[in-house]
């Protein structure tokens, strides 16, 4: 009857472990010190206007915290916009964007600039929709930030880099006639 409940009890601690691991893990993603809003300076339009979208990071923390401090769009830079169709399918943009961020130097400490907290940091693009969208329909665009360099080339720490995972926007819904 013992060696019974003890291998029950090894049984469900295995299996509890894993999930127990998962909830720390997205309490700390939860945690993050850093959130991304998007927003748009229109809501519809035609194939033939422009769109001004606004991204910025934010420290959502209690303590300060370095960002890298030239942003720009690209896989190997900080901002990365998503579309997706009102089927949720990716669409792919009518050029690939890569604004590669310069070779950083560990005594030019200026590439990172403090986020105290509450305090935002961002930028404005602005595209025509048919750059963004193939045809009318209604869409969903979102940036993912992440660090283009190493945090070792902060000045302090913490600091936001190449270590450290994706943040995810909001989504914002453009109908494009």
């Amino acid at each position: 009857m013992f060696t019974c409940r003890l291998t029950i009890l090894v049984i469900l601690s295995v299996l509890l472990l894993p999930s127990t691991n998962l909830a720390q893990t997205r309490n700390r993603d939860l945690a993050a010190p850093l959130e991304v809003s998007l927003s748009s300076d229109r809501t519809s339009g035609t194939m033939g206007d422009s769109i001004v979208l606004t991204t910025a990071v934010k420290n959502a923390g209690s303590d300060p915290i370095f960002v890298y401090g030239d942003l720009d769009w690209g896989p190997s830079s900080s901002f990365f916009l998503f579309v997706t169709d009102d089927k949720g399918k990716n669409v792919p943009m009518s050029y690939f964007e890569d604004a590669l961020p310069p070779m950083p130097s560990k005594t030019d400490k200026t590439i990172f600039i403090k986020l105290n907290p509450g305090v935002f940091f961002g930028m404005n693009r602005t595209d025509k929709l048919s750059a963004l969208v193939p045809k009318p329909g209604t869409y969903f665009f979102q940036v993912v930030y992440h660090g283009p360099v190493s945090r070792r080339f902060a000045p302090r720490q913490p600091a936001w880099g190449t270590e450290d995972p994706p943040v995810l926007s909001n989504k914002v819904r453009i109908d494009v006639q």
